[in-house]
């Protein structure tokens, strides 16, 4: 349990400064001494990991997102840090958030029977408290005090802490991309009734899908900052693997309805559940059923992205190179006056990034695919002198590198060229 972080602006920008000003001195005092070890790097990511941390909100949620959007250009014993954030478990008193289910609830609250004062579950925006509602089991999910008030300065004061992270990088990167990215899905994270309005229109797009299980919202009881949802069971994957480690064709099961829901959201949907957090994903063994929670984080994409990007994937799956520089151009995804070399380096990214696709079946057990694509990341991120990180598929890569890390949970071999079918349409489309 943790006390209430800073609410106002003046408390969290001063807290933020503050970690930016004992970041720098960690620095120079490195510098001086000439102590370029990593214990200084691991002490200087400590700082920033618990200051982001006690902020929550905004603050925590990008120290997040850079463990893992961030990793090639970051120190390996400063990710290890920063992940610490992906598993925060510290929550609020009760008392705070029984205060805020009055305040927003009002008459309402009362007509609850049982709130459960030890939560389900525990984030940087809320946390979720299990409750009973008339004869239904429900879930309320509630914001932390001042997260919505503080979210624009809160990513104004980011941009220093960026510079902090650039002193650690000890290169000049421009994430101003990812900051503009990350602050308009995070101003929308904490606004639960655009959240409850990407629940409803995505379930009723999943309907398709028998075997996909969405939450309800209900409406009457839910605000900007509290969202009342039906109460969905189901196991994790690490608890799946505990219990059916041995039941090979319901990890297939499981792993193909994944894929199909993930192609299904972007290619004939548009709209796409971009937080791969494990915590999000429940699973029915017995019914065959996967409940998705939190969309919070959900993105839509136009069918102009959307045909663009499949029609780069369809150029990389050809081995056109010309094809895959001139789109990638058009996206965006590296500046034209990059070097021959660097523009080498990212056809030969892109070219192993789909080998998986290519094959019969793919092990996802298979650890040399991770060790190349981190090897040509890695590469690529030293060559490029003009490319800023692609803000349009920082998410959309984020949901991929999570559910590539679920299947590897599941511990499958899978034909994955089915998949490649709705991409290949998407790209023969019409824009009209």
């Amino acid at each position: 349990m943790s006390k209430a972080p800073p609410r106002s602006a003046f408390q969290r920008s001063a807290s933020l400064f503050k970690m930016v000003g004992s970041l720098a001195s960690k620095e120079v005092a490195s510098r001086l001494s000439g102590d370029d070890s990593p214990l200084v790097r691991l002490k200087q990511a400590q700082t920033l990991v618990k200051e982001l941390g006690h902020l929550k909100g905004a603050a925590m949620k990008l120290g997040q997102m850079l463990a893992l959007e961030a990793r090639d250009y970051l120190p390996d014993e400063v990710c290890q840090v920063l992940e610490q954030l992906q598993s925060e478990a510290s929550f609020m008193d009760f008392s705070v958030i029984d205060s805020i289910l009055a305040q927003e609830l009002d008459e309402k609250k009362k007509e609850f029977s049982f709130i459960s004062e030890i939560p389900l579950a525990a984030a940087s925006i809320g946390q979720v408290h299990r409750a009973r509602l008339f004869d239904r089991d429900v879930v309320l999910k509630v914001q932390y005090p001042g997260i919505q008030e503080s979210i624009h300065s809160d990513i104004k004061v980011l941009g220093q802490v960026l510079k902090a992270v650039a002193v650690l990088m000890r290169k000049q990167v421009d994430l101003d991309g990812i900051i503009g990215e990350f602050g308009e899905i995070f101003s929308q994270e904490t606004d639960y009734l655009q959240e409850a309005e990407f629940l409803r229109e995505y379930r009723e797009k999943a309907q398709v899908l028998s075997s996909v299980v969405i939450p309800e919202v209900l409406l009457n009881y839910s605000s900007s900052r509290v969202l009342c949802m039906s109460y969905e069971s189901g196991v994790t994957l690490p608890q799946l693997m505990r219990s059916s480690n041995e039941d090979l064709e319901l990890r297939k099961y499981f792993g193909h309805l994944i894929l199909d829901i993930y192609t299904r959201e972007f290619c004939d949907w548009g709209l796409v559940q971009t937080d791969p957090n494990l915590g999000n994903f429940l699973l029915r063994p017995e019914a065959r059923e996967l409940v998705l929670l939190d969309f919070g984080a959900t993105k839509t994409y136009d069918l102009e992205f959307r045909v663009q990007y499949s029609k780069l994937i369809v150029a990389v799956l050809s081995r056109d190179e010309a094809a895959v520089l001139r789109i990638a151009i058009e996206m965006k995804l590296i500046d034209p006056r990059e070097s021959a070399a660097a523009q080498k380096v990212f056809c030969a990214l892109m070219f192993e990034s789909i080998h998986p696709i290519t094959l019969p079946e793919y092990d996802f057990s298979d650890a040399s695919y991770v060790r190349n694509m981190q090897r040509l990341s890695k590469e690529l991120v030293g060559a490029l002198k003009f490319s800023p990180p692609p803000k349009n598929l920082i998410f959309l890569h984020r949901k991929l590198g999570g559910i590539f890390h679920m299947l590897r949970i599941l511990k499958v071999r899978l034909d994955l060229r089915r998949y490649t079918e709705r991409f290949e349409t998407l790209a023969g489309s019409s824009l009209g």
